[in-house]
């Protein structure tokens, strides 16, 4: 009589009847701690990061469909540990490059402003340089005008 857990000498699962159904049921093989490790390091070692992440999941489900359902979560889990890590240094070049142009365009802007400002300066003496002359000007065409009139004359 075969138990539950049991395995035959290849250490592969066993089938045994089901009394309510009447099929077969697959009754999983209990594995020994050292056994799962030493199963988890001969996948690991025969599947490296980098091809583990670059695997489509058609791929990586064709080739865990001989592995077992504890070897098959854990590839899954290390899989999606590394695409998070390719997202997450992704998501931060990403940040660190728009910091850097935002610190350029900062840069830049600062400079056109402080150019602006010069200009502005510019434009404002010589217009205080313009303004002080047509005061002069008027001032002076307006004693010319005076010494010219008669005195008793009407202003025209």
């Amino acid at each position: 009589m075969v138990l539950m857990g049991d395995t035959d000498e290849q250490g592969t699962e066993l089938t045994l009847p089901c009394r309510t159904i009447g099929k077969r049921r697959i009754v999983p093989r209990r594995i020994r701690k050292n056994e799962d490790c030493n199963l988890h390091a001969r996948s690991s070692a025969k599947l490296s990061d980098k091809k583990l992440e670059k695997m489509s999941i058609k791929e990586l489900n064709d080739y865990t469909r001989q592995l077992p359902k504890h070897q098959v979560q854990e590839l899954k889990k290390r899989r999606r540990i590394l695409k998070n890590r390719k997202y997450a240094l992704k998501c931060r070049m990403k940040s660190t490059n728009k910091r850097q142009n935002m610190a350029e365009e900062n840069l830049s802007l600062e400079k056109e402003l402080s150019a602006t400002k010069r200009e502005l300066e510019m434009v404002l003496v010589e217009r205080d340089y313009y303004k002080l002359k047509y005061v002069q000007l008027g001032s002076r065409v307006f004693e010319l005008r005076n010494k010219s009139e008669p005195i008793g004359a009407l202003p025209k």
